[in-house]
């Protein structure tokens, strides 16, 4: 298999790089790049979410592709003439082996007096020129590093206020060691409360190049659950990341990252009905809301957990337990974890086909209801109750 660049060419939005794939092999192949379960793409030291290609490409031909990159993608990272571009593909057969190449570097006629040490990104996210044409403004931003060990550094964090009321917060990654490592974001609070339990979001970063992981607060938390919950603004986000190289063994220790706007003030509601108050756990019902999408009618019971115990822990809900009304319903609650001395969302979601079977058209149809939890210490349960609410 062999894949060439025959040339770099400009669009009106994008630059395109025309890319030959050859499968000189006697199986019919499948190409993809820049895939969400692989990318290895890069320009001028950054990883990109450009330069998807899938091609299907039988034995013993060719085929012509075109990688293409946004103009807005590079201006965002200060990339405004190309040196290098590394590609990387997930070859496949049609009993699903799978061949990485990893990432195969192409070199423009730039390259040898391309400035690498420059920070491009960080002096064009922070410039007046960027944030008028994107149309944001950036009221904090630090490069002091948050987390550097085994040659992985979270070099840079900013807080980016849009225009159009999104909001967000962004990480530098750089990736000095020799091998490509995934970093990842999970357990996410916002203002002190824990949003979002497990794995959010995830990035490959090959070796020697910078990555930028992006925190949107719109989706990771919807306007209605921030009313809910009483975070008018965010002042401060507060995540754990992860490092694995290539084998997927961890690399360092996890990493507490907390990027701090002093500008705000960082604070959410903890009012709401008591259902549960034992052994320094305590849990309140902030209410039930409808889904805000003209494609589903299901409906969330919102709870929050108060953990101030001395051990962090996770709640996870009693298999078959949901009673709305009386009515047995099937329900979802993702195991949910409390740092020690924190508070955070829990979410009840009633199904839309379940509400139907049983009448349920409104939030003011719903009275009651029931259901059984387990709050566990890593692999120990030390408390299974039923929380019986009244709405």
């Amino acid at each position: 298999m062999t894949g060439i660049c025959t040339e770099l060419g400009y669009t009106d939005y994008s630059a395109d790089i025309s890319v030959v794939i050859e499968n000189n092999s006697e199986k019919d192949l499948t190409f993809i790049s820049n895939s969400i379960g692989y990318s290895c793409n890069s320009v001028n030291g950054y990883m990109i979410a450009d330069g998807y290609i899938n091609s299907s490409v039988a034995a013993g031909k060719k085929a012509n592709e075109t990688l293409s990159l946004s103009y807005d993608m590079l201006r965002l990272y200060g990339i405004f003439e190309i040196a290098d571009i590394e590609i990387g593909f997930d070859i496949s057969d049609d009993e699903y082996n799978h061949i990485y190449t990893g990432p195969c570097q192409v070199r423009t006629s730039i390259a040898d007096q391309y400035d690498y040490q420059r920070q491009s990104y960080r002096e064009t996210v922070v410039s007046d020129g960027a944030a008028g044409y994107f149309g944001y403004t950036i009221p904090y931003f630090s490069d002091k590093a948050l987390y550097d060990q085994g040659g992985i550094k979270v070099a840079s964090s900013l807080f980016m206020e849009k225009n159009d009321d999104g909001s967000a917060v962004l990480l530098e990654v750089e990736n000095n060691a020799e091998q490509s490592v995934r970093a990842t974001m999970a357990d996410i609070y916002l203002n002190g409360l824990g949003v979002y339990s497990g794995t959010w979001s995830s990035m490959n970063i090959n070796p020697g190049k910078k990555g930028i992981l992006d925190l949107d607060f719109s989706t990771l938390l919807a306007d209605e659950l921030r009313d809910a919950y009483g975070i008018q603004s965010v002042g401060t986000v507060t995540l754990t990341m992860e490092f694995e190289n290539q084998e997927g063994e961890k690399i360092g220790d996890p990493a507490t990252i907390t990027v701090e706007n002093s500008d705000v003030v960082s604070e959410f509601s903890q009012e709401g009905e008591e259902v549960y108050n034992s052994d320094s756990i305590r849990i309140v019902m902030k209410g039930v809301i409808e889904e805000d999408s003209e494609y589903s009618g299901d409906m969330y019971v919102l709870l929050m957990v108060e953990n101030k115990t001395s051990e962090n822990i996770t709640i996870t809900d009693v298999y078959d337990s949901l009673a709305v009304n009386g009515y047995m319903m099937d329900s979802i609650i993702s195991p949910v974890n409390i740092k020690s001395g924190s508070s955070a969302i829990m979410k009840i979601q009633l199904w839309q086909s379940d509400l139907e079977e049983n009448s349920i058209e409104d939030i003011s149809d719903i009275s009651q209801v029931e259901i059984g939890i387990q709050v566990m210490q890593g692999d120990h349960i030390i408390e299974e109750t039923k929380l019986d609410m009244s709405i």
